[in-house]
């Protein structure tokens, strides 16, 4: 059974690339182009792992993430947040908003893979 990935991202650019690198990876993916969709679909699926963009509009990644870590579907899933923003002020805000991981925009394919995997398998 292969491990199923929700990713949330505003920039449909961004969702269709970390989603195709997923599937060719072999996770059954999720895209959601919005904070407010990405909690639709959590309410109506359990996921495995959360990929979350942190700069959406009428709802940023740390708010998702807050909310999502409040439902019991996703209390204790890992959750990566990817973030244009090298400031340390985001990583801390990431943590406190209850991210497993934080990784830099650009992101590195095998960085992402690597904490994918660290967490899944």
């Amino acid at each position: 059974m292969s491990h199923h990935i929700l990713v949330v991202d505003d920039n449909n650019t961004n969702l269709n690339l970390v989603s195709k690198i997923l599937k060719i990876e072999g996770y059954e993916v999720t895209t959601a182009a919005s904070g407010l969709e990405a909690l639709e679909k959590v309410n109506m699926v359990k996921y495995d792992l959360a990929v979350l963009d942190v700069m959406m509009p009428h709802m940023n990644g740390f708010e998702l993430c807050r909310r999502m870590r409040q439902l019991p579907t996703c209390a204790a899933i890992p959750i990566i947040m990817l973030t244009a923003s090298s400031d340390e002020e985001d990583r801390i805000m990431g943590e406190k908003a209850g991210a497993t991981a934080m990784l830099g925009k650009p992101f590195d394919v095998d960085a992402l893979n690597k904490q994918i995997h660290k967490y899944l398998e």
